[in-house]
């Protein structure tokens, strides 16, 4: 069970559903058609490899959500990351000595292969927006490397197995607020997310071997109880001096509340608008364990 308030739980339901298919199922934006397939991993937006990569893959390890909102005195904000941790697929064969690993394992009714797939993860926060104010709040999460093995069966007996390995990835969340010069009482919000994993890539690593270090499709939820968000594409004409000075760096945020409310913000890999609609096949389109990304490409 979620610890957020009820009125944010329901904004973030509603804009969870605009990023599972834009940004998770692969489903996209009325009136585009783009599905991708289920169950691998296509052409990665929103990725944020290990810092120590950067330097030979020449991708980033972090991205920077800056944004205007109008908190109410003591507003609660929270903060929901989720992105796609990259697990290695591999597929053995039952054997009379055991298992033996195999590209592919072919059944009755379907047929089993080695690749990549994107397990989901969430890391919420819940902070008064005055403790934001006063200085710069950080919260470091870790996922530790897990594996994971399914036994396959047919008529009854086993046939294989499929195994399934993540590698641990270390996260850094920022956060701060501070007030909008003016007469109107408004904050700006600076969150940024950071890959801290320590790994060492050896000399010329492939981007392979960094995904599963990495957070992919990476992408926040911002709400507040009682106060709203401002929009980036379109402020009111009194906030758009400010919102001329946010810096946003690899995602983009718009207004994602239900019924073109203003309490919640998606800040998306992928350029959208506010108020952002799923197409009619998006609709009632079931949830995998593990989904393939979106193929548009990032905002540069």
């Amino acid at each position: 069970m979620s610890g957020y308030p009820e009125r944010i739980a329901h904004g973030f339901a509603a804009a969870r559903r605009i990023a599972d298919a834009v940004l998770l199922e692969g489903h996209a934006l009325s009136p585009h058609r783009a599905p991708a397939a289920e169950g691998r991993l296509g052409r990665q937006s929103g990725v944020l490899v290990p810092p120590e990569y950067t330097a030979q893959g020449g991708e980033h390890s972090h991205q920077r959500t800056d944004c205007l909102m109008e908190a109410r005195g003591g507003d609660v904000l929270a903060v929901e990351l989720r992105f796609l941790r990259v697990q290695r697929r591999t597929v053995e064969r039952a054997t009379v000595a055991g298992f033996e690993s195999v590209e592919r394992l072919e059944l009755a009714d379907r047929e089993l292969v080695e690749g990549s797939e994107g397990a989901e993860e969430r890391f919420e926060l819940v902070f008064p927006v005055e403790e934001l104010e006063e200085g710069v709040v950080q919260r470091a999460f870790r996922l530790p490397g897990v594996g994971e093995t399914g036994l396959v069966h047919e008529r009854g007996a086993v046939v294989g197995r499929v195994v399934r390995r993540r590698e641990q990835v270390d996260g850094l969340v920022r956060l701060r607020a501070e007030a909008v010069p003016g007469p109107y009482r408004a904050q700006r919000l600076v969150v940024d997310v950071e890959n801290a994993s320590a790994w060492m890539p050896p000399r010329r690593a492939t981007r392979d071997q960094a995904l599963p270090r990495s957070l992919v499709s990476t992408h926040l939820l911002l709400g507040l109880e009682h106060g709203t968000f401002l929009s980036v594409a379109d402020p009111p004409e009194w906030a758009r001096p400010a919102v001329e000075r946010c810096r946003n760096e690899r995602t983009w945020p718009v207004l994602a509340g239900p019924d073109g409310g203003r309490r919640v913000v998606l800040s998306s890999p992928i350029v959208l608008e506010d108020h952002p609609r799923i197409a009619p096949d998006g609709l009632g389109s079931r949830k995998p364990e593990a989904r393939g990304v979106d193929e548009r490409a990032e905002r540069p």
